[in-house]
């Protein structure tokens, strides 16, 4: 008799779900791109920066638990596809350099150096936004993988997925 293992796999309708239903994160998140877009502002940094950060540790960590307890589930497979493990692995990056980022932020603020710092902070905000958006772009492959086997013009993107 052969058993059969269980690996996480995308539960695409859930994860699309969770992902339309909190616009309070998606908003901080397009405000963290719009201001590391912009030009280098010392005075948003310091007055703006710290309440961003805090709200989205919270936010991203909760956005993440939702989706590793509804979004990727647990189904019966011998293999795990690795791009499953990747975006997995990818949340806890993410919220770990959101949360030191925000106590590094927190630490100049209250010795006093976070405007000789705010430069350092902007480009740690700028590498923290791309992360979130690649890792974003890696759930939507394989979002659109899981629908692969009942929706066949989904072959480019899972195509998409295997230049990951």
């Amino acid at each position: 008799m052969t058993s059969v293992g269980f690996a996480r796999v995308v539960n695409s309708a859930f994860m699309n779900e969770l992902k339309e239903c909190n616009s309070p994160l998606w908003e901080d998140v397009n405000t963290l791109g719009s201001y590391t877009q912009d030009p280098f502002c010392a005075d948003w940094v310091e007055e703006e920066a710290g309440v961003l950060l805090r709200r989205l540790r919270d936010e991203l960590a909760s956005q993440f638990r939702l989706e590793e307890t509804f979004g990727y589930v647990a189904g019966p497979s011998h293999n795990q596809n690795p791009n499953v493990t990747k975006a997995m692995d990818q949340h806890l990056g993410i919220v770990l350099m959101c949360v030191a980022l925000s106590e590094q932020l927190d630490d100049h603020e209250y010795c006093g150096t976070l405007s000789s710092e705010a430069l350092g902070i902007w480009h740690q905000m700028k590498k923290l936004y791309e992360r979130i958006m690649e890792h974003e772009a890696l759930e939507r492959c394989l979002c659109a993988a899981a629908w692969a086997p009942i929706l066949p013009e989904t072959k480019e993107t899972i195509q998409a997925i295997e230049s990951f």
